[in-house]
């Protein structure tokens, strides 16, 4: 029923004030875990889901301020061999944060 426990870490005093969601298109299905194992090389993609709809995947992203995710953008995530494109989203303020109800 537990599967751990963790520290949770404050990330604005780290700095970290800005959190994005990025779409990101694939060319084809067959890039995705070779783009997920890139993905993973960026410590500020906090979660990353394969996804139905518009996108292949769909990131979450923590960054300093939007300078910082437009780097992230352009430098990192669309440099990956397979993304086509990407559609970001900012959040403004998270405004519910839970884990289900027992």
């Amino acid at each position: 029923l537990i599967s751990g426990s963790r520290f949770i870490i404050d990330a604005k005093i780290l700095g970290y004030t800005t959190t994005a969601f990025v779409g990101i298109y694939l060319d084809r299905a067959m890039s995705n875990p070779r783009a997920v194992k890139q993905l993973e090389e960026i410590p500020e993609v906090l979660e990353c889901h394969y996804t139905t709809g518009n996108w292949s995947v769909f990131i979450k992203i923590l960054c300093k301020n939007n300078e910082h995710l437009m780097h992230l953008l352009n430098k990192k995530i669309q440099a990956i061999e397979g993304v086509s494109r990407t559609e970001t989203f900012i959040s403004l303020n998270q405004q519910i944060e839970r884990q289900i109800k027992l």
